[in-house]
């Protein structure tokens, strides 16, 4: 009888581990190891307000980050002094450093990165820029709506492959390479045809990789809607963290 209750909870510590959930990144860094993997990732934004691509003085589609810190680390806007493990740096690309566990993992959403730059992101709407737009307001004279869609950067300087997507955009789990389109439209506009978000070439450089020229093989066939609970996780609610240098 022994035997069989250690089999039994052997069989059930294998079970356990055998399914359990894989580590989903980006990782917090490991001071004492410089080289840990998957600690830092990138992904491309793109907000688009019925005929253009938002940005500030920067430049089209891209934008400077609201808040720093006293070391000059880009903080959260509702609150300077605590680091932003989601952040820009003028690029229009979402850096995903996490310094905390609330920053690392499935908590790395599109809606964190709206929330530490102090602005707001829903299903129907968004306050971007300085600008705030929701389904029903007029897109020149008529009425628009949010359409977002996602992507994955193939690695070259031609026309990127999306999916259309639905539900809320704020509850997207960010992955590396990862490429979001988040627009305001008008009716008869398709997301499909507002092309790539200026960060793009950005993100090749944020990554450190070099644009195979030539166009991407993505470029024939329509784009596919999916619900957005593919890879979509809720944000949690932030508490507080220390700053980062």
């Amino acid at each position: 009888m022994t035997a069989i209750v250690i089999i039994a909870g052997i069989a059930g510590i294998v079970y356990t581990q055998a399914t359990k959930p894989a580590p989903v990144g980006p990782f917090l860094a490991d001071p004492s190891n410089p080289t840990k993997k998957d600690t830092h990732w990138h992904a491309a934004l793109g907000v688009y307000d019925c005929d253009h691509w938002m940005g500030d003085s920067s430049g089209s589609g891209i934008w400077n980050w609201p808040a720093t810190n006293s070391g000059g680390s880009p903080s959260r806007a509702h609150n300077p002094n605590v680091y932003a493990g989601l952040h820009s740096h003028d690029d229009g690309v979402i850096h995903m450093e996490p310094a905390v566990s609330e920053d690392a993992g499935k908590n790395t959403t599109v809606g964190r990165y709206f929330d530490y730059g102090g602005w707001k992101l829903s299903s129907t709407g968004f306050t971007f820029l300085g600008t705030t737009v929701k389904n029903g307001d007029k897109c020149g004279t008529a009425p628009g709506t949010l359409q977002w869609e996602t992507g994955k950067w193939d690695g070259t300087s031609g026309k990127q492959k999306y999916t259309v997507q639905s539900g809320n955009p704020a509850s997207y789990k960010l992955i590396q390479d990862d490429i979001v389109v988040i627009a305001f439209l008008p009716p008869g506009k398709s997301i499909a045809s507002i092309g790539d978000p200026p960060s793009v070439p950005n993100l090749a450089k944020a990554l450190g990789k070099p644009e195979t020229a030539g166009a991407s093989s993505a470029t024939t066939g329509p784009a596919v809607t999916v619900p957005s609970t593919q890879r979509a996780t809720t944000p949690t609610t932030a508490t507080t963290a220390t700053s980062k240098p």
